[in-house]
């Protein structure tokens, strides 16, 4: 009866604090494994990471479209100011600074209105790499949610599997202890038939089933508790489940393996991410090369400045910084030459395009036997299943002969728990087959990108 390592259901999560967003469970109502993973679609947080993302170089192309809006910089401030009589045409100036009336305020306004024009491409380049970007995200979001519903499967079918294991482990209980009062009656009488080993072979076996009866039940509950995990609800929140017994065996047999390399090849996301990802390189590539052109922008500048205790001077060749109104309008280039720079993050980008490059060859091989795998033990989990299926009904008369011939005293103790421990092994077998195939089924959904639920 070695299939405790079976049950314990091993899962590897980080417990953080569930998604203050959670999506409601609805009250008292059993949740199919659809409604589960609709529910996690909307509330696990690394859905809502990679949703963040998205908006991340939303903004971002945001940042690079507003490239072409007008600018305006400006600063405004006033200071004491003492008086100063004439001007620089005058022999004597007079200064006038001890008393407090000999102060006034100096008022100073400046702004520089300028309006890109033109950037010799850079900027059409890099409004298309932020774009490129942007998809790369989407495509990474829908990925996460493909993990996300995943994970939820194998949790919501790893608890059927340890509650589908408990009826059987509940009969042979009640076989076991059925056969040990009959055993002391007869130990008792002393009547021969029964030896003391005998009783010690039939509480040996009460022991491991009530064993592994705890062992099923702590891996139920552990199953659920990340599933609420996965989930974004709290595990003091109460839920139900529709089912409680592995499914059986759908009758439809799996595709071929030509059609669903063919959806994987339209439908998984991490295409869309080289795809995207090259072009969001090459066009980098791109604005960084044309880093060394200027803009052509159209500006405008406006300076006023009023000191009401210094002269006004007349003359416009006289520089006057406190008595002024000075404007204009003006067509003009920004120079920002770095060429070792350009040419340095010009490599950056190639380097990262190669990268991609490298990771679409390593798809076109790794994509095609990912789905080989899943569709290879959906086909061996559903050939294992039928013989398991026939192992647990031979065993099962097997254990019902022997404790008959048990309770008749025509039988012998080492019969009863040799047969018992068969049928709960095919059992075991019977039920982890039916995980399996179930597993793998969610696997080759994920292999070929189909999405689990609807957005």
């Amino acid at each position: 009866m070695k299939f405790g390592r079976a049950l314990i259901i091993l899962l590897v999560f980080d417990l953080a604090p569930c998604s203050s967003t959670a999506k409601a469970v609805p009250p008292n109502t059993p949740l199919s494994i659809d409604q589960c993973v609709e529910i996690a679609l909307g509330s696990n947080p690394l859905i809502e990471e990679a949703e963040a993302k998205v908006e991340e170089y939303r903004a971002r192309l945001a940042e690079v479209e507003a490239i072409f809006y007008p600018k305006l910089t400006g600063m405004a401030y006033v200071a004491p100011m003492f008086t100063v009589r004439g001007s620089a045409f005058d022999r004597e100036v007079e200064y006038k600074w001890k008393d407090i009336g000999n102060w006034r305020p100096y008022t100073h306004f400046e702004a520089v209105l300028a309006q890109p024009l033109y950037t010799f491409g850079r900027v059409a380049a890099g409004e298309l790499a932020a774009s490129e970007r942007v998809e790369v995200e989407r495509a990474r979001l829908r990925e996460a949610r493909n993990v996300v519903a995943l994970e939820v499967r194998k949790l919501y079918y790893n608890r059927l599997f340890a509650l589908s294991m408990l009826p059987s482990l509940d009969n042979a209980a009640e076989i076991v202890a059925g056969a040990r009062k009959e055993a002391r009656e007869l130990y008792d009488s002393a009547s021969g038939k029964v030896t003391q080993t005998d009783l010690m072979k039939l509480r040996y076996a009460a022991i491991e089933v009530d064993r592994y009866r705890i062992l099923a039940r702590e891996g139920a509950q552990l199953a659920l508790s990340a599933l609420k995990h996965t989930m974004g609800i709290s595990e003091k929140e109460e839920i139900r489940l529709v089912d409680e017994r592995l499914p059986r065996l759908p009758p439809q047999e799996v595709a071929d393996l030509y059609s669903l390399l063919k959806e994987a090849s339209i439908n998984r996301p991490e295409w869309i991410q080289i795809k995207h990802g090259i072009g969001a390189a090459e066009a980098w590539a791109d604005a960084e090369r044309k880093a060394l052109w200027p803009v052509v922008f159209l500006g405008g500048m406006l300076r006023v400045e009023w000191a009401p205790t210094r002269d006004d001077a007349s003359n416009p060749y006289h520089y006057d910084p406190y008595n002024e109104i000075v404007g204009g309008v003006a067509l003009g280039l920004i120079f920002d030459l770095d060429p070792a720079r350009t040419i340095a993050k010009t490599h950056q980008a190639e380097a990262t395009r190669d990268q991609i490059e490298a990771l679409r060859k390593f798809a076109s091989t790794g994509i095609p036997l990912q789905v080989l795998k899943a569709r290879t033990e959906v086909q061996r989990y559903r050939c294992l299943s039928g013989l398991s299926t026939d192992s647990v009904k031979s065993t099962r008369k097997w254990m019902t002969f022997a404790a008959t011939a048990y309770a008749t005293g025509t039988g012998e103790t080492s019969d009863l728990v040799e047969g018992m421990v068969a049928y709960l092994q095919s059992k075991r077998a019977y039920y982890e087959d039916l995980l399996g195939f179930h597993i793998a089924c969610a696997e080759l959904d994920y292999a070929v990108g189909k999405e689990n639920v609807s957005k």
